[in-house]
């Protein structure tokens, strides 16, 4: 069922410090900071398969260390939500965008589990090449 990562979006108190260190202990390459009054709210690192997010504490709305942004791609998200709710796990109303299908489920411990599908026209394409085709207009 589960294909792949679409993103992950961690909280951080100190997005400049703690992408330093994603940077320096794990080599990760972030796109370029969000700055709001001087501070660094908002980092993402780009991956093959997926996005990986540093984001100020106070936007996710939660604190460091309660990570739970998690977003697994499938291949087919009305199938993968019937297989779902034949097992009896309760799954929320599906989200529709230009760009992609998504719902979420609890998992026991409480935490969301994003389920998403991008729709046929933005497979194969980077979050960079979406985000300059939603720019531009291009669906």
């Amino acid at each position: 069922m589960i294909k792949d990562v679409a993103f992950t979006a961690y909280p951080s108190n100190d997005v400049a410090g703690t992408r330093a260190w994603y940077e320096r202990v794990l080599g990760l390459a972030f796109a370029g900071p969000y700055i709001e009054d001087g501070v660094e709210k908002y980092n993402e690192a780009h991956l093959p398969n997926g996005c990986f997010s540093l984001m100020a504490s106070e936007w996710v709305g939660r604190e460091p260390g309660t990570a739970a942004g998690i977003a697994f791609e499938v291949d087919d998200l009305e199938s993968a939500v019937r297989s779902l709710r034949d097992a009896g796990v309760p799954v929320r109303a599906m989200e529709d965008s230009a760009v992609c299908r998504q719902t979420s489920i609890t998992d026991p411990e409480g935490n969301t589990v994003r389920l998403h599908q991008r729709k046929p026209q933005w497979r194969g394409t980077s979050d960079v090449q979406r985000r300059a085709g939603e720019e531009s207009g291009e669906d």
